[in-house]
């Protein structure tokens, strides 16, 4: 393809024992979208890594714009024109729109030749100017944590084009978007791809590369398994070219709801009543506090929660006490949900810490084995519980934060974007686990924004507004994705 605007010529890259790429070339060319999917621990993560300045390759080169480069930070990356947007994305939400499109290159009033102070005037205009490219026109001096996610994701790329960003490369953009804003950023894409700016967009949703996608490479085993057309693959192709097996089809069993597991006693607009046995689904626009809900039952409230939790009455006002009561949390950030600088394996361990003393005896040697054994299970790779959890892929961190929670044997598991990040087998294996979960007598409670997700896991979904439940729908009735939405709009 001509006017190649950035790639990766025959990579290869490791982490001690592990082989995260192995000869892998990679281009994008101008005005392209190049799709970039794979599995947890293909290789993903590490080539944008690469690509972005963030990590050196062992062997190979980085090439931009035709010319070979050695990038040495991101810094290297960002003055070469390549700008990378993480899925968490990187702004300061108590500092202004303005603020933080000028940070780390703010205006500045020169007097004598010096800089003297920052020229605001010339900094909201600016942001007035590169935001209108996407007709977005928020007040320039609005703190940035009073805009919604879409939001916050349109001023990150604004941000990077500011920067004179040749390539732009995307991570899990659509993670935490509902359809509408979904299409908004699709828009935002292919105007800058009009505008000749290349994009690499990482995500596990394949009928999005499908439908947004010019070309797309992936990966299996740190190696380029396929590199196919726009026209020439859908979604199952992709699968197949992924895993080498064919697309994994889940199965939805029925489930016998037993006891009351968790209860609300005081009366409320969002109160919840989760039985043993079941898998009760949060459905909501952004907005809508089901993320609130959740929080809420693991204490992270700002006023303790009361409720029944296994016929006993509790106080959930600190997540020590929630975790007392056998409550488990998946935070939607898994900088939330992990402690990045420890090991696997201390972070799989720290909830069961009082449970039992973790010396040199037999108490270490058992859960060196109980570790080993969820690492197996859950598929974390690579299998080395003394990695730090940092150097792992988005969806095998999330796979770590589960197997803390079933070390630890809790009775409910509280979820929010349960598999956000996280691949298809990946996706399949969690739905699984938490179907098993629940057929053994525990209770979850998840919310997520894939509403199709909802409806084929969950036994029953409460469909939220402006922090109302508006609606139930169980599986004995219709509970289809159409339904939901329905709901919740």
């Amino acid at each position: 393809m001509n006017d190649i605007a950035a790639g990766a010529q025959n990579v290869r890259k490791r982490f001690g024992a592990t082989t995260a790429l192995d000869g892998v070339t990679f281009e994008v060319a101008a005005g392209e979208i190049h799709a970039l999917v794979g599995e947890n621990g293909a290789g993903k993560s590490t080539l944008v890594r690469v690509l972005g300045g963030v990590v050196a390759p062992d062997e190979g080169a980085v090439t931009i714009g035709g010319r070979e480069y050695r990038l040495a930070s991101p810094h290297d990356a960002i003055a070469a024109g390549i700008v990378a947007i993480p899925q968490e994305l990187q702004l300061v939400p108590a500092l202004s729109v303005a603020e933080n499109l000028a940070l780390g290159d703010l205006p500045a009033c020169r007097l004598f030749g010096v800089d003297v102070f920052v020229d605001r005037a010339r900094m909201r205009a600016e942001a007035q100017t590169h935001l209108a490219m996407f007709d977005f026109a928020p007040d320039a001096d609005l703190p940035v944590r009073h805009l919604s996610f879409a939001e916050q994701q349109i001023l990150a790329i604004a941000k990077a084009l500011r920067r004179r960003a040749r390539v732009l490369i995307l991570d899990e953009p659509t993670a935490a978007l509902e359809n509408r804003e979904v299409e908004q950023l699709f828009a935002v894409l292919r105007r800058l791809q009009a505008n000749g700016t290349a994009i690499i967009y990482v995500s596990h949703r394949l009928e999005e590369i499908v439908q947004l996608a010019d070309r797309c490479t992936v990966l299996r085993d740190g190696r380029v398994a396929a590199v196919v057309a726009r026209g020439a693959f859908n979604a199952a192709d992709l699968v197949q070219a992924m895993t080498g097996r064919t697309a994994i089809r889940e199965a939805t069993v029925p489930a016998t709801p037993g006891g009351m597991l968790l209860e609300d006693v005081e009366p409320r607009s969002d109160a919840i009543h989760l039985r043993a046995g079941e898998v009760l689904g949060l459905a909501g626009l952004l907005g809508s506090a089901t993320t609130d809900v959740l929080a809420r039952f693991f204490g992270l409230a700002p006023r303790a929660t009361i409720a029944r939790v296994n016929n006993r009455l509790r106080r959930l006002s600190t997540p020590i006490a929630a975790i007392d009561a056998g409550i488990g949390f998946v935070p939607p950030s898994r900088k939330l949900g992990l402690v990045m600088n420890q090991s696997v394996y201390d972070n799989i361990v720290l909830p069961s810490l009082g449970l039992q003393r973790l010396g040199r005896g037999a108490g270490r040697r058992r859960y060196r084995r109980l570790v080993s054994e969820l690492m197996e299970f859950l598929d974390i790779r690579p299998r080395q519980p003394e990695m730090k959890v940092s150097a792992l892929s988005g969806g095998n961190q999330q796979k770590v934060i589960l197997a803390k929670w079933l070390l630890r044997r809790v009775d409910m598991l509280l979820l929010d974007e349960p598999t956000q990040g996280v691949d298809i087998a990946a996706k399949a294996k969690i739905h699984a686990l938490l179907r098993d979960f629940a057929a053994r007598g525990g209770g979850v409670l998840l919310s997520s924004s894939d509403f199709s997700e909802l409806a084929g896991l969950c036994d029953a979904v409460l469909a939220l507004r402006h922090a109302d439940i508006v609606a139930r729908i169980d599986r004995t009735e219709v509970l289809s994705e159409e339904r939901i939405h329905a709901a919740v709009a």
